[in-house]
């Protein structure tokens, strides 16, 4: 598939999305509800915030996905997002796992590979340390909790939503999480979407997406939102990084530094176009095989 390609079924797909206006459930952290919701808004998608327990079972059956984001784990948000999670699975709904920080110690190591074991169906998006947290549990018994240093866990919690965008190696035991997901997304300088047997790199973004609070977060609600209209997760998860990137891009075209990047990447997001995605899009087509 060349360039040309994934831009025409980016489009496609974004096209879809804003006539649909699916409903996307994201249960997110704290710091990033308020930026999460207008940015599924500009897309074009609906979003919608609850994490009650009593009526988990009934927004999980109005939704088109779920985006759940381990961030901020309090003990009655974890229960929601694996009830959640496991009605997703049962129903086969799409579904995005952030697991914010995994890696960085045991509490939350445990909770990202527990939730990672439901909804086989699911997008995975985090940055290398993530996903070599969920790997190494995937692999073995033993996994990286047990030896992590202080300034590891510093590295993994620092680099989650905020990019240095040096990552350009594939986290070791990556391919193995899609035994337990359709897609996995691992973020850095250069964006990489696996899927059975391929891997798109993308190299569109910013370095101002890594100045503030969130982008990440953002970009997994974005992937649910798209996997609501796609036919795969691998096509929703290749069309969500091309389509935040560019935004993020235009963006930091129109500003001097982070402060008004946010409002711009909204913008961008609202605006985008087709012209935008074929113009724009910098991406490579591999193979895993």
């Amino acid at each position: 598939m060349h360039v040309h390609e994934l831009a025409e079924n980016t489009y496609r797909l974004f096209a879809a999305l804003r006539d649909t206006r699916p409903l996307v459930h994201v249960v997110t952290n704290f710091v990033v509800m308020n930026q999460t919701a207008n940015v599924l808004l500009a897309l074009g998608a609906s979003p919608m915030m609850s994490w009650a327990e009593d009526d988990a079972a009934y927004m999980s059956g109005v939704s088109d996905a779920l985006c759940i984001n381990t961030g901020t784990p309090v003990a009655d948000r974890i229960s929601v997002m694996k009830s959640l999670m496991s009605l997703a699975g049962d129903t086969e709904k799409p579904v995005v796992l952030d697991p914010v920080g995994a890696g960085a110690g045991p509490f939350r190591t445990d909770i990202a590979r527990e939730l990672c074991a439901l909804a086989p169906a699911k997008i995975i998006r985090g940055n290398p340390s993530e996903i070599c947290a969920l790997a190494a549990g995937h692999l073995s018994t033993k996994g990286v909790d047990s030896g992590i240093s202080a300034e590891q866990a510093r590295a993994i919690l620092t680099g989650h939503g905020r990019p240095d965008r040096t990552a350009d190696d594939l986290p070791s035991g990556a391919t193995a999480l899609l035994e337990s997901a359709s897609a996995l997304v691992v973020s850095g300088n250069t964006d990489m979407v696996l899927g059975q047997g391929k891997m798109v790199k993308i190299a569109n973004g910013s370095q101002l997406m890594g100045a503030v609070t969130g982008t990440g977060c953002m970009l997994s609600a974005i992937c649910a939102a798209f996997y609501a209209v796609a036919e795969n997760g691998f096509d929703a998860a290749v069309a969500s990084v091309a389509v935040t990137g560019i935004a993020g891009e235009l963006a930091a075209a129109r500003v001097a530094g982070p402060g008004f990047f946010l409002p711009h990447f909204i913008d961008s997001l609202y605006s985008l176009n087709e012209a935008d995605i074929h113009q724009h899009l910098r991406a490579e087509v591999h193979s895993l095989d």
